[in-house]
């Protein structure tokens, strides 16, 4: 429990201690207020300038050139409306945005309130982690972390928080953990479990309205965020492929394929 009573999470109880807090940079929450009021407060004056310039090109060469000497500066009042419009609105989004890892579980918080999520709570996570080349040269990474609920509610932590991806990996961890047990069993008991676009029971994989059986299948590879499975004799050609963000719980995925194929 957060002893800090100015905490978001200073109520958080029943999820064990606390580990670490991931909070929005106050520094990125401030930049967007003041360049908003910036671009909010210069249209207007954008606008102003634009009537003087058009009152000024009437009365030295007629209605003519007013149109010329006033649709720049009215472009670029709109435009600095709409930059203001969206960087105000984006900081009131996530003034309040935060995250707390906990020994059990999360905590997340935002301008809707507060929510505590444990780990068996975590219906599915859905990763997507994307590297960024610029001209062949790379230029970042982002990421984002997608928490469905058992009551369908959804959490997307991304890279508003410094060190995203420990938060994401813990997440991930400790809802595999959770689930891995239900999965198991539910294979074991012959049912067909779904991960996204593929599925998988103890006699084969699924896409669709096709099927293959595991002693049909060549390999499961998994390559830049692809998989791809192949056929026996399939020639060059896969059987089906899917990206890894589609795949809700891909760690389970992972394993479970990993019983029954051979993973690249």
């Amino acid at each position: 429990m957060n002893t800090n009573p100015n905490s978001p999470f200073y109520t958080v109880v029943g999820l064990g201690p606390l580990k670490t807090e991931y909070l929005y940079p106050s520094g990125r929450k401030w930049a967007g207020l003041i360049f908003g009021l910036l671009f909010l407060f210069s249209s207007p004056v954008l606008l102003l300038l634009a009537a003087y310039l058009g009152y000024n090109a009437y009365n030295r060469y007629g209605i003519r050139r007013v149109d010329d000497e006033i649709i720049a500066p009215l472009i670029f009042a709109g435009l600095a409306f709409l930059v203001g419009v969206f960087l105000l609105f984006n900081a009131w989004r996530n003034w309040s945005v935060a995250a707390a890892l906990y020994e059990n579980g999360f905590a997340y918080n935002d301008r809707k309130g507060l929510q505590q999520v444990r780990w068996d709570q975590i219906e599915a996570v859905w990763q997507a982690i994307t590297k960024h080349y610029r001209n062949g040269i790379y230029v970042g990474t982002t990421h984002v972390y997608t928490v469905q609920t058992n009551d369908r509610q959804k959490i997307v932590l991304d890279d508003r928080f410094k060190k995203v991806e420990d938060l994401g990996n813990a997440v991930l961890k400790g809802s595999t953990n959770a689930l891995w047990p239900k999965y198991v069993q539910m294979v074991q008991s012959g049912q067909r479990v779904t991960f996204g676009p593929l599925a998988l029971d103890s006699q084969g994989m699924y896409t669709g309205k096709k099927s293959l059986l595991w002693n049909d299948i060549k390999a499961v590879k998994i390559q830049s965020g692809t998989i791809s499975v192949s056929k026996k004799d399939g020639g060059w050609f896969a059987w089906t492929t899917a990206s890894v963000p589609q795949i809700p719980n891909f760690y389970i995925f992972y394993e479970l394929v990993g019983k029954f194929a051979k993973i690249e």
